[in-house]
């Protein structure tokens, strides 16, 4: 038990640092509309509070045993009762977050305040225990080997969290149960301490915890550079893939396992041995990326881009981290040389996270990553003896190879459109695409906005076309909702809300005696509605517009304590990217729609979702709240630029309804499976998602 002690006490203590993170995500992401962004943001503060923890567990190993040992349980103890104080505060402190203008900075405040003291000790943990059993006579092999068993912890808590934790177990037993966790793991490193503390004084370590020939502080700099590409490359091919591919469910897990799966092959000891194998499907993986990026471009053939990045994913990150433990040092030097590592990761994470999305206004990290993967696959076979001169000339090939790829990739096609605006920022890259047209009524462009990979918007600048319904929002499926009103066929005035703008299409359906008001979340987004120049579906609209840069949920919920009148429609169609955001889809978030609807108003909500398919979630909705539902199915129509959609409409008086238009297809929600309507604490999508 003595020699499985410190496996346990490592294996828990990265259990609960990766736990950690997809729960704090869980708990910001409705402050701040529920985006992606919140979760790379994270991530980049992670690294900086790993490279802390690293920091601190460099500093303290030069204690003697008792002091790092006493010192290091106390602070753990001070985690846990900081830990329990955030659960007992966290529903009065959820009011005074995501209100500020600088969303990213928030972000990383509240990552900082929240989690800042125990998520530094837990990263130290792993580093400290290592330093232990080298000082100790409790080293029974090679140390650098438990950084395996460490990644393979983390691995753990990243699955555990989305399948077993976050549907079954609410948000505040969350919390309370990582509070008693961190209690249990500061018993469990005072127990390891005093196991490993038989000797303070170093002692000869196994042959396998160093190189020889990396020993000398020549190689040093490269604990800090190859952590750095790989984490770059992490965040870059997450980016890729979620804002420029398609915004998968669970991607980021998927992405995340493999870079630490990739830590654990490469710490195992047996990678070492075939490290020229590892190089060669580094850069191969790299070629093969690039000429998938230029044979489908980054909106299109998402399975050969979704498999191309997570070969990059894993192979390059596999070769860069069985690199970096080929060049372990004694381990005199262990807490130096996982310092390193840390500062890297945490640059590579910032600039990728943070730098990279003010400086550029399209993901060129991904490109950018893809050269970084290669030239450290040159560089390994230049700068490291013994490497075959078959293996330097293959990698050369390769390397070439992916260059030439790469230099053709991101030349624009002919039949490219031209982007006329373009920009980036916390909720995802935005751009503005133009196409020439001609009808019979004139000449004109077809402007389309898209988010992402979505369009989320199309504008037939025609003479007498401009307001003509598209997308998502034609008669026959989104603008149902306005023209089967019983106001809007008497010519009544109407109060409508809508719940993510985009360029405002729903507007072509307001009257000079109406009111629209559109809640928008992303400043980029509505500056493009806003611009003539760009659309006219705000400037040319007849009725009274009011437009609010703020998540919808929070709008409503003030609009409701000031007792603002109810509307006849509320539309949801707050998408972010292709996922609906969780906090205005549990059952509080209905209620709070249906509290502001009148009694004969209607909810609608759009379905259309390539990846969820979230009919269950419509039946759920109607039977926990007694409500009609009517669904409509639409197929496209690009000679109408009408896209394929799918609508569910809630309404208490259903018989006051205008009949579903002719042709269109109803959705029998009664054949649907049931699902738990998901709770601010409890719940999940899931079981949603569209596996095959």
């Amino acid at each position: 038990m003595k020699q499985r002690l410190p496996v346990i006490t490592i294996f828990l203590g990265s259990l609960l640092l990766f736990g950690v993170q997809p729960m704090l995500g869980r708990t910001l992401l409705p402050s701040f509309g529920g985006t992606a962004a919140v979760w790379t943001v994270c991530l980049a503060a992670y690294q900086t509070l790993l490279l802390a923890g690293y920091f601190y567990a460099h500093t303290i190993s030069r204690r003697a045993m008792r002091t790092q040992r006493v010192a290091h349980t106390v602070l753990m103890v001070l985690a846990a009762v900081w830990t329990a104080g955030f659960a007992l505060c966290r529903p009065v402190l959820k009011a005074w977050i995501g209100n500020s203008a600088a969303p990213a900075l928030e972000v990383l405040f509240c990552v900082l305040a929240i989690v800042g003291l125990p998520y530094v000790l837990l990263s130290a943990g792993s580093t400290l225990v290592q330093a232990w059993l080298a000082r100790g006579a409790a080293a029974g092999g090679g140390v650098y080997r438990l950084y395996a068993v460490s990644n393979l912890g983390s691995f753990a808590g990243l699955l555990v969290y989305p399948f077993l934790m976050e549907p079954y177990v609410s948000l505040t037993a969350q919390w309370w149960g990582f509070a008693v966790c961190l209690a249990v793991y500061a018993a469990l490193l005072w127990c390891t301490g005093a196991c490993a503390a038989t000797s303070d004084s170093p002692i000869t370590s196994d042959s396998s915890d160093w190189s020889d020939s990396s020993d000398s502080s020549g190689n040093a700099w490269l604990w800090f550079v190859l952590p750095a590409v790989s984490v770059f490359a992490l965040n870059a091919v997450t980016a890729h893939l979620t804002l420029d591919v398609m915004p998968l469910p669970l991607l980021w897990v998927v992405l995340l396992g493999l870079f630490l799966l990739s830590y654990v092959v490469g710490f195992s000891g047996r990678a070492e041995r075939h490290l020229v194998v590892w190089q060669l499907l580094s850069v191969l993986s790299v070629l093969a990326t690039a000429l998938v990026h230029r044979r489908s471009g980054a909106g299109g053939g998402f399975m050969l881009n979704l498999s191309a990045c997570l070969a990059l994913c894993f192979f390059g990150s596999t070769f860069l981290h069985t690199w970096l433990y080929a060049l372990r040092p004694r381990t005199g030097r262990l807490t130096l040389y996982y310092l390193g590592n840390a500062a890297g990761g945490a640059v590579g994470g910032l600039l990728a996270s943070l730098v990279a999305p003010m400086v550029f206004t399209r993901v060129t990290e991904f490109p950018i990553a893809m050269a970084l993967v290669a030239a450290a696959g040159v560089m390994y076979v230049f700068f490291t003896r013994g490497v075959p001169k078959v293996a330097r000339a293959a990698c050369v090939v390769l390397a070439l190879g992916a260059l030439a790829a790469f230099v053709v990739s991101v030349r624009p096609k002919s039949g490219d459109r031209p982007v006329v605006w373009r920009e980036r920022g916390f909720f995802g890259t935005l751009q503005v695409l133009e196409a020439k047209a001609r009808t019979s009524t004139g000449d004109g462009v077809i402007r389309e906005f898209v988010h992402g990979n979505t369009v989320h918007g199309i504008q037939a600048l025609i003479p007498g076309k401009e307001r003509m319904p598209t997308t998502y929002f034609t008669p026959q499926s989104g603008g149902y909702a306005v023209l089967a009103h019983p106001k809007y066929r008497t010519g009544e005035p109407m109060r409508v809300n809508i719940l993510g703008l985009g360029v405002g299409v729903m507007l072509c359906y307001a009257r000079t005696n109406d009111v629209y008001r559109c809640y928008e979340i992303s400043p980029e987004a509505l500056s493009v509605a806003r611009n003539p120049e760009l659309f006219t579906f705000v400037s040319g609209c007849p009725a009274q517009v009011e437009l609010i840069m703020k998540d919808a949920r929070k709008g409503l919920e003030e609009e409701l304590a000031a007792g603002v009148e109810p509307y006849d429609v509320i539309q949801i169609d707050a998408f972010t990217g292709d996922n609906l955001p969780y906090h205005l889809s549990t059952r509080e978030a209905f209620e709070l729609y249906f509290k502001m609807l009148k009694p004969d108003g209607i909810l609608a909500v759009n379905i259309s979702n390539w990846h969820l398919s979230l009919e269950p979630f419509v039946k759920s909705v109607g039977e926990s709240f007694g409500c009609p539902v009517l669904g409509l199915a639409t197929e496209n129509d690009f000679g109408r630029l009408a896209f394929a959609a799918k609508f569910a409409f809630f309404c208490r008086t259903p018989e006051k309804l205008a009949p579903p238009p002719r042709g269109v297809a109803q959705l029998d929600f009664r054949r649907q499976k049931s699902m738990p309507l998901p709770t601010d604490e409890k719940g999940s999508f899931v079981s949603t998602i569209k596996w095959k």
